[in-house]
């Protein structure tokens, strides 16, 4: 397992995005919203002690709701500053399979509501997606023109 040991800062807890990827389908997964974000699409939201690697707590928390083990991690972190109604930092982290494809139905495995989704997909039924800014993200990763390291989801 591919690790980057970036931390949430010493002196306040954060929380981590995962995002389950296939780089190849150019497809994501997306749960359906929680109270909170009815109506919309979105990520798992996973909470990081001060100080602690948040790439390994995403991929803790993923190995241990889902059993697999075999995860890479993108190079591209998007970062979601403390702002306003978000009083934490949020690092959004893309996970991935070491082979070309999940051997699993990952989704499946993550909620029974979640589903595979393309950027074409939700462009073309509407969707709302949170973070809103997850989309670009995703597409800035895949067309390659993201710099590696954290950028801001602002």
């Amino acid at each position: 397992m591919i690790l980057v040991t970036l931390s949430c800062p010493t002196t306040a807890a954060c929380w981590v995005r995962p995002v389950v990827i296939e780089s190849a389908a150019r497809r994501f997964v997306l749960l359906p919203g929680g109270q909170q974000t009815v109506g919309c699409w979105t990520v798992p939201s996973v909470p990081v002690s001060a100080g602690e690697p948040y790439a390994q707590a995403a991929a803790q928390w993923l190995c241990r709701r889902t059993g697999l083990s075999d995860l890479r991690i993108a190079p591209v972190v998007g970062v979601l500053p403390a702002v306003g109604a978000r009083r934490h930092t949020e690092y959004v982290v893309l996970m991935r399979p070491a082979a070309a494809a999940w051997l699993e139905d990952v989704r499946a495995l993550l909620e029974g509501g979640a589903r595979w989704w393309t950027l074409d997909e939700l462009q073309a039924k509407g969707v709302s997606v949170e973070p809103e800014t997850l989309p670009l993200l995703l597409q800035g990763y895949w067309d390659g023109w993201l710099p590696d390291g954290e950028v801001s989801l602002e």
